[in-house]
């Protein structure tokens, strides 16, 4: 009977342990799982003239030229009203435990634009992505900005454009691997096509990238200071616009284009200073001027030859302040015609455009999950005719003025 009282505290002891470390677990599992974010956005917007946009013209990318109608007058030029809440945005950040020795972690991101104008309100992937980081290292497979976009880099205005077409506004399958030295980091990324896509004889599709066999490619290198951020970068794809040719016999003919770019930021306290310079062939897919053109056709073998758009695209972005803020954005965008003489038929966006510049102030007021932003935009167009290099001349510039009220939840 003398050794029930330990019986009794030994038991305890073991109920204590086990209760303590059901906790624990407990404890461990909550860490894991998925948490949602995201925001409830309202657009309230006026142009002075009919533009070249989507999702209802709530992106915009430039006013349209001159149409004159019967007597004479400029039907482009009829101003323009709309509301909007389809920016509204749910985001899901994943965490789990390590896997491979690394960090594990992921998101799924969609708001209600669409895949395409046709399908306004409906529930649209944006991001999808999963991460494995070790300490020198990391992987990234799934949906994510193509890395032209630069996460660390990107004009913060009101519109959806963010800053398109002077800055990438893309989004891609891909894997990339990054290398990190210290402050330095590289990446390499090898990316396919979804939603945004090349023009071509199918239009905007991504079956052309598909039909090359090969994916995008991307190197970058990057420095992260305490107040600096600083890249370069160079990217390569290749597309097979056609499989068949006008003989109806198997075409192998491609396109191969380059890009180059370089941006910097400097942030400290209240001030950020942002900056980027591109220059690019074949940027339709980002939503930026440019495309390619047929350079020749064999009209005895139906073939067809391809020459890139040259374009140089450049901006600037200034904002000041945490509740009450004040931004400035400016951008440039100048055709440089194409790399050979074309015959005139274009696969591209606003090849008719010599250049492009946009000045966007913007104020706004936050408290707490709620911010108020206004933003006017002038953007203004340079219309002309292409030579057979693609060089745009005898210009007239067509300007618009967005007046943009926008509201945010943040939740």
């Amino acid at each position: 009977m003398k050794k029930l009282p330990f019986i009794f505290v030994l038991l305890s002891m073991i109920s204590t342990l086990s209760f303590s470390q059901q906790n624990n677990e407990e404890k461990e599992q909550k860490k894991f799982g998925i948490t949602f974010k995201g925001f409830v956005r309202s657009d309230y917007w006026y142009d002075s003239r009919q533009i070249v946009g989507s999702r209802e013209e709530l992106f915009c990318f430039f006013p349209k030229n001159v149409l004159p109608d019967a007597n004479g007058k400029d039907i482009n030029g009829e101003d323009y009203v709309n509301f909007s809440p389809i920016s509204s945005r749910l985001t899901g950040t994943i965490t789990t435990p390590d896997a491979f020795g690394a960090k594990t972690s992921g998101v799924v991101e969609a708001d209600f634009t669409g895949v395409t104008n046709a399908d306004i309100n409906g529930f649209r992937l944006r991001h999808a992505y999963g991460q494995l980081k070790w300490e020198k290292s990391e992987l990234m497979f799934g949906q994510y900005w193509h890395p032209m976009f630069v996460p660390e880099v990107f004009p913060s205005v009101i519109s959806l454009n963010t800053g398109a077409p002077f800055q990438p506004f893309i989004r891609n399958p891909l894997i990339s691997y990054k290398r990190y030295f210290k402050k330095l980091n590289m990446q390499l990324a090898l990316i396919g096509q979804r939603d945004n896509t090349n023009d071509g004889p199918l239009g905007y599709n991504a079956v052309y990238m598909r039909n090359a066999l090969v994916p995008n490619i991307h190197l970058q290198l990057q420095y992260k200071g305490d107040h600096h951020v600083f890249g370069v970068a160079g990217d390569w794809k290749t597309l097979r616009p056609k499989l068949v040719n006008d003989s109806l016999t198997i075409t192998r003919n491609k396109i191969s284009s380059y890009s180059a770019m370089a941006y910097w930021k400097f942030s400290k306290e209240k001030f950020t200073w942002r900056m980027k310079a591109i220059y690019g062939q074949n940027m339709t897919e980002h939503l930026l001027l440019g495309g390619y053109a047929v350079h020749s056709f064999d009209s005895l073998s139906g073939n067809e030859s391809y020459t890139p758009t040259n374009h140089l695209f450049v901006w600037g972005n200034l904002v000041y302040g945490k509740k009450y803020q004040a931004g400035l954005f400016a951008g440039f965008a100048k055709n440089m015609g194409t790399s050979h003489t074309n015959i005139g038929k274009y696969y591209s966006r606003g090849n008719d455009i010599a250049y492009l510049y946009r000045i966007a102030p913007s104020f706004s007021w936050v408290s707490n999950s709620m911010q108020i932003s206004f933003e006017p935009e002038y953007t203004v167009a340079a219309y002309g005719t292409p030579n057979n290099k693609g060089i745009v001349q005898n210009t007239n510039e067509v300007a618009n003025l967005r007046l943009l009220l926008t509201f945010f939840y943040f939740f």
